[in-house]
């Protein structure tokens, strides 16, 4: 077995260096890593060692990670949706995306779908702006009780699995929620994409990083009728729902366009509110969708009732006349005084961090 091996990772080709161990882990990780394995003529972009002062169970779990890693770091200023998700295609390419934290029955669907369907991924699927879907048909993680490493395991090991189209493209994007206490019979739930925002953006690698991540996210779940949440006990009754959502109609994706840079610093004054640097934002008919960057990635922030017209009159603006404003679009409260009530939430959004305190000069 040569010593090092490419892989196509989330449309990334990544060179597996196994040159520091010996000829039956190098045979194993040529194994596991069968279905992913790159055939193509372009240079790698990254190099993942496999580490070597683990045993051959760690080592390839680590693996595993590595690549996944290498993979998205490359990719995570594209505009490309990285989101956390399992992927299956049927013979035409359309692929529905199902996904969920980690633990929570990616790999169970996956390998379970793939009877009938293309495995495209368990891990993570990459969607282009234009609902292209790159694969990464990493090594299922499985679970085995002698050991305290997930196996990796090659899904084609199973039933030789099935051919990947050349195209494929996403028609579906779901948030499964698997539970023993889950419904018998599957129930679908259409989320808006407020609420699919909240659930998807937790699990969307590099959520700040490339232009417009809210807007291209949205045009996505615009393009493919909306995000849709899939609730069940057992994973064999999830087939003709599946079935379906393949079956969704294709649409054009719409273009959009990145948001004008502000600097906070430069829009504040004496007095003045002023927003916090933010990635990007959505009006979302009477709600308003805010990105943030955070230490460990990013936040979505959904603000309703009076929160969007707050948002919107606060940037280098007084408390007076924000408070103008959102009477003149609310109306006067039925209880309560309009200036404290206005006050009070500008400053939950300042302790949310999405707004900065008026300064006042000496």
């Amino acid at each position: 077995m040569p010593d090092r091996f490419p892989v196509s990772a989330v449309g990334a080709v990544i060179d597996v260096d196994v040159s520091g161990r010996d000829a039956e882990f190098r045979v194993r990780a040529h194994e596991a890593w069968a279905d992913a394995r790159y055939d193509g003529d372009r240079p790698a972009d990254a190099v993942v060692a496999v580490r070597e002062t683990l045993d051959d169970a760690a080592a390839l779990s680590m693996l595993s990670t590595d690549v996944t890693i290498a993979a998205l770091a490359h990719r995570r200023a594209e505009p490309v949706w990285m989101l956390h998700a399992a992927g299956l295609a049927d013979e035409s390419g359309r692929v529905v995306v199902l996904s969920a934290p980690s633990g929570t029955g990616k790999t169970t669907a996956a390998r379970h779908l793939s009877q009938r369907y293309a495995y495209v991924s368990d891990e993570t699927i990459a969607i282009a702006a234009d609902g292209g879907v790159e694969p990464y048909r990493k090594p299922l993680s499985i679970i085995e009780a002698h050991s305290a490493h997930k196996a990796q395991v090659a899904l084609s090991s199973f039933d030789g699995g099935r051919p990947l189209p050349a195209v494929l493209r996403v028609v579906k994007i779901v948030v499964i929620d698997r539970s023993p206490d889950g419904p018998e019979t599957p129930s679908l739930e259409e989320l808006d994409i407020a609420e699919a925002l909240e659930l998807l953006g937790p699990q969307t690698s590099y959520l700040c990083d490339g232009e417009a991540p809210l807007q291209r996210i949205a045009a996505l779940l615009r393009a493919t009728g909306g995000a849709v949440r899939l609730r069940y006990r057992e994973v064999a009754g999830i087939d003709e729902v599946i079935e379906g959502m393949l079956r969704t109609e294709l649409r054009p994706v719409d273009a959009v366009s990145p948001r004008p840079t502000t600097s906070a610093a430069a829009s504040a004054g004496s007095g003045t509110f002023a927003h916090a640097d933010i990635v990007d934002e959505l009006d979302l008919d009477g709600r308003t969708a805010i990105l943030q960057r955070t230490p460990t990635g990013g936040r979505v922030h959904v603000l309703d009732g009076i929160g969007p017209s707050l948002w919107a009159a606060a940037h280098g603006r007084t408390l007076d006349d924000i408070v103008d404003t959102v009477v003149a679009e609310h109306g006067e409260p039925e209880t309560g005084d309009a200036r404290s009530i206005v006050q009070a939430a500008l400053q939950e959004l300042v302790e949310d961090g999405l707004l900065q305190e008026p300064t006042t000069q000496t």
